[in-house]
């Protein structure tokens, strides 16, 4: 029988631009609910916030961003910027993604030995939240 259990999390976040690994309270939860084999889905309701797999090494995190900024060009002439100033957030979501599907084995998350989840801000500071479904046995 599949099991299907949900919860949220909630991440603030403390500048206009961060990444936040949240490995360990997404971990944390799958252990507490006595997770076997299955799947985890990583889900940001927001609109200029999304969800990457990747390594958690501070100058890869900060190229990750510049990356972005670079891309979305933040002071870039968007017509979106005409009403909220945030266009660039907006866009790197559109890139970046809102969600991750992670396998979970006995209970752990199957990430390799660099990865990581994390929570990429584009628009904070902010109280994100992360819903997180866990379907499996």
């Amino acid at each position: 029988m599949t099991r299907i259990e949900s919860t949220h999390i909630t991440i603030p976040t403390s500048s206009r631009f961060q990444l936040v690994d949240v490995t360990s309270m997404i971990q944390d939860w799958v252990s507490s609910i006595n997770a076997g084999d299955g799947i985890v889905l990583v889900y940001s309701p927001h609109t200029t916030a999304g969800v990457i797999v990747n390594e958690a090494e501070p100058g890869l995190m900060k190229d990750i961003l510049d990356l972005l900024r670079e891309v979305t060009r933040p002071e870039g002439g968007w017509r979106h910027n005409r009403i909220d100033n945030n266009a660039h957030a907006h866009l790197a979501q559109v890139l970046v993604g809102d969600s991750r599907v992670i396998p979970v084995a006995r209970g752990s998350l199957m990430l390799g030995t660099w990865q990581r989840v994390m929570l990429l801000e584009m628009d904070g500071p902010r109280r994100r939240r992360l819903n997180l479904v866990y379907i499996g046995s």
